[in-house]
């Protein structure tokens, strides 16, 4: 970069034929610029500049040398340039990971609104269960639901989802409800793995639960639930609909106070695209 400056200052001497004349358009002292073209002549192992009291001229290197610092130079300002234009308005491509689900019912909505801020960011989306390697699988954002663990991957809580105890109209014919949360365990329950609690449910004092179905999918548990094979356990956004048109039954909703986080998960800070942190921002900001 020290070179860069000073090849910056080489090609404002030579433009402007003075020293001085280059200082002020550099912003630097007179002594400085002069200094920079020394050492860019030493570091050349040859003399750039033939100075006179009266005026300036180009060796023969220097004019070999001339139009290469140009072109370097003009390469440099324009890097930074475009870095900015970057930086002040997010572009590119914008790859963000999570699971299916929620993906579809709590992120897809949001992508509209989040384009028309950002029309330049094209979002490619990819759907997984399994944990997101961000690095070595190019991902900017992934979205995680629930407890996450120690990484070094910067972690931002965006939001949160209730948890619902649910059950299908037939299965309440058959079975009837529990008469409290304590009581949940005395019925046939299904079991989604994928959240840390697993089978000791985060419900009343926390309860153990057994049933005909395990599985680390909560949309098989919300089948096996609306089939009536079962109490299921599950985050809202799985269940909303079916509880709104009558497909399931929701259970203690005054009771379930336990709610799973939402989150962010980004690269470490220097690999943080300027899209990726705008779009981790929109997310916290919106999401209902």
């Amino acid at each position: 970069m020290y070179n860069v400056k000073a090849m910056k200052a080489f090609v404002e001497v030579a433009k402007l034929g003075s020293f001085a004349a280059a200082a002020r358009h550099l912003k630097l002292s007179t002594s400085s610029v002069s200094r920079l073209v020394i050492d860019l002549e030493e570091w050349l192992q040859t003399p750039l500049l033939r100075r006179t009291t009266r005026n300036l001229t180009l060796t023969d290197a220097g004019e070999r040398y001339l139009e290469r610092c140009t072109v370097i130079v003009t390469a440099w300002d324009d890097l930074g340039k475009d870095a900015k234009t970057r930086t002040a308005q997010p572009r590119g491509r914008l790859h963000i990971a999570g699971a299916a689900y929620p993906m579809r019912k709590r992120i897809a909505p949001l992508l509209h609104g989040f384009l028309s801020a950002y029309p330049d960011v094209q979002i490619h989306l990819h759907l997984q269960d399994k944990p997101v390697d961000l690095v070595s699988e190019g991902i900017d954002v992934a979205i995680r639901i629930g407890e996450l663990d120690d990484s070094s991957f910067i972690a931002r809580k965006c939001g949160e989802v209730a948890l619902r105890l649910t059950a299908s109209p037939k299965f309440v014919e058959q079975h009837g409800v529990p008469k409290s949360l304590e009581d949940v365990p005395s019925f046939p329950c299904l079991i989604d793995t994928t959240p840390r609690h697993g089978r000791r449910w985060p419900i009343g004092r926390r309860v153990n639960v057994d049933g005909a179905v395990t599985a680390n999918d909560g949309e098989i548990i919300r089948q096996m639930t609306l089939a009536g094979l079962g109490l299921s356990l599950l985050p809202d956004f799985f269940v909303e609909d079916d509880i709104v048109e009558g497909r399931l039954v929701s259970m203690f909703p005054d009771y379930l106070s336990e709610t799973i986080g939402i989150y962010t998960l980004l690269p470490a800070r220097r690999q943080i695209t300027p899209a990726a942190r705008v779009f981790a921002d929109f997310v916290a900001e919106n999401l209902p």
